[in-house]
């Protein structure tokens, strides 16, 4: 059970947080990331610790992709204490729930910016989104991301320079509509 709590305080909130940029729904997102717990709990004994992290991001991937073959809804089992957003320990931000308020340029700039990143990256195809998300927003290594993906290292390399690149040229087109 310790080790278990140990993974669920690592990864609770990066998964969420990689859970919720693949279904962007607060709700759905939250029961995904336990139902990823609750399998992970179930495997407990099956799992090395060297192989945790990749492990728990794949279970947590498939789940999305499931759901989006599906498109209805998956019963979940409810873990105790339901998961809330909040900064990782890392300092890497999470998801912020705050109510409309007046917002300086500065951090208006920021969340336009944070919304056309987000509106390419639901354009792409998952074989690119995923790499970029594992990698760039969620900081696993290529060997990692490579392992949750099951493919080679070149390939998340290959993908991610493409995901990349998309993603350059959607900003740039939108900087020029803008001017």
């Amino acid at each position: 059970m310790d080790r278990f709590e140990k993974y669920l305080e690592e990864y609770r909130r990066p998964i969420y947080s990689y859970v919720l940029r693949l279904v962007r729904d607060p709700h759905l997102a939250e029961d995904i990331t336990q139902e990823t717990f609750v399998r992970l709990y179930k495997e407990m004994d099956n799992i090395r610790d060297s192989t945790a992290s990749a492990w728990i991001y794949r279970v947590a991937r498939n789940l999305v992709t499931d759901y989006s073959r599906k498109k209805k809804p998956v019963l979940f089992t409810v873990l105790k204490g339901g998961m809330r957003p909040t900064d990782t320990a890392d300092g890497r931000e999470s998801v912020d729930f705050a109510g409309n308020q007046q917002q300086p340029p500065a951090e208006s700039y920021e969340n336009e910016l944070q919304l056309l990143v987000a509106q390419a990256i639901e354009r792409m195809s998952p074989k690119y989104r995923d790499p970029l998300i594992l990698c760039d927003m969620e900081h696993l290594t290529y060997e990692q991301a490579a392992d949750v993906l099951n493919c080679s290292v070149k390939t998340v390399s290959a993908r991610l320079h493409r995901a990349r690149e998309f993603l350059s040229t959607f900003l740039k087109k939108h900087a020029e509509a803008e001017n």
